[in-house]
């Protein structure tokens, strides 16, 4: 007897979201130009090890245009060889000014991709996280610096946690 597919379900699109929160930085000014430490530049090679083991690689990668953000999002990739055919693209939708109703549109919009890796900063990474698991008050998820969170989505409107580590417990 055939199997009964529900109508629409063939136009499922699923996803898996890796969200990374930068690593540890310089405290200096500017903001926007503050570099890696040599701990975080370690915990970013620790987490492209993990990834690399885990046989984990990306159709896309996005990061602010930030220099710890880009420097940890470099770093990661480089160490775990695991983009497949595509580039960093830096975008502003990643950054703690776009909002929640800003970024969803732009993560439904992303171009079909199976692994996407988005790599921002502390609050909105926590809030972006918390939206798509559906999660408020002291539920939330937060990120510490070089934290990393994998969700899959069926429609980049909500998801499921897969997993979510911190760079101490590698």
């Amino acid at each position: 007897m055939p199997r009964l597919i529900p109508r629409g379900i063939a136009n499922v699109r699923r996803m898996e979201l890796y969200f990374l929160r930068h690593t540890e930085a310089e405290d200096r000014s500017p903001d926007e130009a503050r570099a890696l430490t040599s701990k975080g530049k370690n915990d970013a090679i620790k987490l492209g090890g993990f990834l690399k083991r885990a046989n984990i690689s990306f159709d896309a990668a996005y990061s602010t245009d930030l220099v710890r953000a880009r420097e940890t999002a470099e770093i990661v990739l480089e160490t775990c060889a695991c983009l497949e055919g595509s580039r960093l693209q830096l975008v502003l939708e990643l950054r703690n000014e776009t909002g929640i109703s800003d970024f969803l549109p732009w993560l439904h919009s992303m171009r079909r991709a199976n692994h996407v890796l988005l790599v921002g900063h502390a609050p909105s990474v926590d809030e972006r996280v918390a939206t798509l698991l559906q999660l408020s008050g002291p539920e939330r998820i937060k990120f510490p610096k070089g934290g990393l969170a994998c969700i899959e989505t069926d429609n980049s409107r909500s998801g499921r946690l897969k997993f979510f580590i911190r760079p101490k417990l590698l």
